[in-house]
C-alpha cells in the first residue's frame, strides 16, 4: 500500500497536469471604449437665445456651450463623452425654457451590448414585440389608475421600444399641502415601462426626475417650460452626432410642458413615437409627434 506522502504527491502532480491543460482567458470586450465627441447645430432666431447648455440626464451634469454665434445661431459643445445622450436646453430672452427630451430606453446601451454579445456567441436575437396603439392606451390608462400622493397626472410623450416604453409625465398635487405652507407639488418625470407576461408595469426604481418642486401657486403660474425631442442628441461611440436644427416656437405649446397661467387640470394631447403599427384612425387625444 503506497504511503500517504506518495499519494499526496501523485494527487498534486495530477492536479498540476489538469491545470496546465486549461488556459484561462478573459473574453475580449464587446465594444471598445467610446471616444469623446461634440454636439453642433443651429438655433433660430439667435436673437432670442439668452442661454444655451447641454444636459446629461443620467449623469445629472450640465455642459457649458463651447461656442455660440449670436448672428447665425450656430453652436458647438465639444469634448462630450461618447455613447451618450444630451438634451440641449435653451433659455430665451423673454424667460421661456425650451429643452430636449431623451425618450430612449433607460438601459438602451445594455440592450445594444446584449444584442452584440448574442451575435458573437451565435445565440438567437431577443424576441421582438410590436408596439401598437393598444399599448399606448394601456400605458395611459396605467398612469391614470396609478394610486399616488399626486392627484393630477398628464402624459406628454409616449415612445415605444417594442416590449418597452418611455413616458414623459407631469404630476401635480394641488390640494392644500400644510407642511409646505399651502404650496402645491409639481413634478416632471421620465417613466420606463416594460411589458411582461402580457401586461405593462413600471420598471422598479427607474424613474428619472426632471423637476420636483414644492412651490407657491403664484410662483408655479410663472413656469414656461417646453420639451422637444428634436433638441435631444445622441453622440455615438465614435464621437459622431447629427447636427441640430431647431426654430424656437413662436408661441407656447401646453401639450409639450407647462405654460404660464394655465389650468392645472388642462387636458392636452399625448405625443406618440415608436409605433410599429399605425391605426387608420387615431383615438382622440393622441398625435404622432413630428
Amino acid at each position: 500500500m503506497p504511503s500517504r506522502s506518495l499519494v499526496t504527491m501523485l494527487v498534486a502532480a495530477g492536479a498540476g497536469v489538469c491545470l496546465g491543460a486549461v488556459e484561462l482567458k478573459d473574453d475580449p470586450p464587446v465594444i471598445s471604449r467610446p471616444k469623446p465627441g461634440r454636439v453642433t447645430g443651429t438655433i433660430e432666431p439667435a436673437s432670442k437665445v439668452a442661454k444655451i447648455e447641454a444636459v446629461s440626464r443620467p449623469e445629472k451634469q450640465t455642459h457649458a456651450v463651447t461656442s455660440f454665434d449670436r448672428k447665425s445661431g450656430r453652436f458647438t459643445f465639444a469634448g462630450l463623452p461618447g455613447d451618450a445622450h444630451y438634451d440641449v436646453r435653451v433659455v430665451t430672452t423673454d424667460g421661456q425654457t425650451v429643452e430636449g427630451i431623451d425618450l430612449s430606453w433607460i438601459e438602451d446601451r445594455m440592450v445594444r451590448l446584449a444584442a452584440m454579445r448574442r451575435e458573437q456567441l451565435g445565440l438567437p436575437a431577443e424576441r421582438q414585440r410590436r408596439f401598437t396603439m393598444q399599448d399606448v392606451q394601456e400605458l395611459v390608462k396605467w398612469v391614470a389608475d396609478w394610486k399616488d400622493f399626486m392627484e393630477l397626472k398628464r402624459v406628454l410623450y409616449v415612445r415605444g421600444h417594442g416590449k418597452r416604453a418611455t413616458m414623459l409625465v407631469e404630476l401635480m398635487r394641488t390640494r392644500e399641502f400644510h407642511a409646505a405652507g399651502g404650496a402645491l407639488v409639481w413634478r416632471v418625470e421620465l417613466w420606463y415601462m416594460q411589458n411582461e407576461f402580457g401586461g405593462w408595469d413600471r420598471l422598479a426604481n427607474s424613474e428619472r426626475v426632471l423637476h420636483r418642486r414644492r412651490i407657491p401657486p403664484a410662483e408655479w403660474r410663472k413656469i414656461h417650460l417646453q420639451y422637444y425631442p428634436a433638441l435631444s442628441v445622441y453622440v455615438d461611440p465614435d464621437g459622431r452626432s447629427k447636427p441640430v436644427r431647431f426654430k424656437l416656437p413662436a408661441k407656447g405649446d401646453l401639450s409639450r410642458g407647462r405654460l404660464p397661467n394655465t389650468d392645472p387640470q388642462a387636458k392636452t394631447v399625448t405625443h406618440l413615437r415608436g409605433l410599429d403599427v399605425k391605426p387608420e384612425k387615431f383615438p382622440e387625444g393622441m398625435v404622432i409627434d413630428k
